[in-house]
């Protein structure tokens, strides 16, 4: 039994004895007795289930997509991350995610799943493993090993080099952080590695940040953006492109084709009378009565011939052609006088 405490004991100085004494020992056994037991394990869990629907009806987070099988090294790999970081969002128990992330399994993936040999209650670090050896190219983690060693910066900012480097590190999870970090400054410019060794990275991160304010000093124009040379026309009045030159013939005889449909004349109806000006420019020039072009008289025009028709000859005797009009006036006078 414990020994009360000096304020209850001068609190109850002036009572009598034998309540003293109840007093003292109904404090003693409530000083000593047990704890209250806290929540069992199932409690505790449907608490973490209830707050995950709760989080995920008022967070509603992106469903990660689904997963049909493919062979590839890097979308397996966001797959299953993707998973993990839905997961921890919705605060859902790490022993139900393997049962979710089936569901989310289709087409060949789901072929996978049903002859795996796993099933709900595996753990999730064993699903993991197992789902990535599977799906990822029996080559991929030698390759990206390789390319790892012998990348280089070249001509790339920092940053870009930098996301090379750790998208081909997430293929080789096995790599040691000091390896890494060793090819990652041989692949910097010689320069700039240099420099940042001298800093002592005390990793990949750290060798990244020292990276890219060394370079961004000593080569200030590689981290810029190149400009696209913008060219200039000639400068020369008098020259003319030859898009532009066509581009003007075309509307010019566009515009001429325009004005001879509306003057109202063409192959079938000749244009109207001549005025002394035009007479005496196209005898200037030796133009056509016409059709008003030059390089051509009226008697061998084209596009309005001669309708003159010449006189026919029968038994090498010309008969003179009468016109269609006179003829049919002749015949109907000829017609009159016989009835008479």
């Amino acid at each position: 039994m414990s020994a009360p405490s000096a304020d209850l004991l001068m609190a109850i100085s002036g009572l009598p004895v034998d309540q003293r004494q109840s007093i003292i020992a109904a404090a003693s056994a409530m000083a000593t007795s047990a704890p209250a037991p806290g929540p069992s394990q199932r409690e505790i869990q449907a608490d973490n289930r209830d707050l995950a629907r709760t989080l995920h009806k008022i967070l509603k987070p992106q469903t990660p997509p689904t997963y049909d099988g493919a062979i590839d090294a890097d979308e397996c790999l966001n797959f299953i991350e993707n998973q993990e970081e839905y997961f921890q969002v919705v605060k859902l128990a790490e022993s139900d995610w393997v049962k979710y992330t089936a569901l989310n399994l289709v087409k060949d993936g789901k072929s996978w799943w049903r002859a795996c040999g796993l099933d709900t209650t595996t753990e999730w670090a064993e699903f993991r493993q197992v789902f990535l050896d599977y799906h990822t190219p029996n080559d991929a983690v030698t390759a990206a090993r390789s390319m790892l060693q012998n990348i280089r910066q070249g001509n790339r900012s920092v940053a870009l080099y930098a996301h090379e480097f750790r998208g081909l590190l997430r293929r080789v999870p096995s790599l040691d952080q000091e390896t890494a970090l060793d090819w990652f400054l041989d692949g910097l410019h010689h320069e700039t590695g240099i420099m940042v060794r001298l800093h002592y990275p005390a990793d990949l991160n750290a060798a990244i940040k020292d990276a890219t304010f060394v370079h961004s000093v000593y080569c200030p124009s590689s981290t810029k953006q190149p400009q696209q040379s913008k060219q200039t026309k000639p400068s020369d009045p008098n020259a003319m492109d030859v898009d532009a030159l066509q581009i003007a013939v075309n509307n010019l005889t566009a515009e001429v084709n325009s004005l001879r449909r509306g003057n109202g004349y063409n192959s079938m109806t000749r244009p109207p009378r001549l005025t002394p000006d035009e007479k005496a420019r196209l005898i200037a020039t030796n133009g056509c009565f016409r059709c008003r072009k030059i390089g051509h008289m009226a008697s061998h025009c084209r596009t309005f011939p001669n309708q003159q028709q010449q006189p026919r000859q029968f038994n090498k005797i010309e008969v003179a052609t009468v016109p269609a009009p006179q003829q049919a006036a002749l015949q109907n006078q000829s017609g009159k006088a016989n009835s008479n």
